[in-house]
């Protein structure tokens, strides 16, 4: 049986793809919208949003926000309380939907963090 690295090459829907993680920093009781994490699509090229992971250590709601077409588009995950998710596919989360070239994709939290909480969030992306 071979072995191959995930996420070290993907081959989908005709795009020849290299996904990388985008890492935030932890933030203590951030402000509510704030950009936990975030990536500027490059110029001359579209985004896609292959994954994601999101640690809190409270119910919050958060929003994986992106422009597509000129169009503002999210995605909102909802924790009921204290905990994390990682997600990650080789079907891209804004399939059809790309991310424009020069827009900024982000994970936001809805809701104000409260004292002496850590968020931390990271993004699984690549361009084309």
């Amino acid at each position: 049986m071979s072995y191959y690295p995930p996420f070290e090459r993907l081959q989908r829907f005709g795009r020849n793809v290299e996904p990388i993680w985008i890492h935030g920093s932890e933030i203590t009781a951030p402000a509510a919208n704030t950009n936990l994490v975030s990536r500027t699509v490059s110029t001359g090229k579209i985004g896609y949003i292959y994954g994601f992971f999101i640690n809190t250590q409270e119910a919050n709601d958060f929003l994986i926000v992106w422009t597509s077409g000129g169009t503002t588009r999210q995605i909102r995950i909802t924790f009921s309380g204290a905990g994390a998710i990682h997600y990650a596919d080789f079907i891209a989360l804004n399939e059809g939907l790309p991310a424009d070239s020069g827009t900024t994709i982000a994970i936001r939290n809805v809701n104000a963090g409260s004292t002496g909480k850590i968020y931390q969030a990271r993004l699984l992306y690549a361009e084309l």
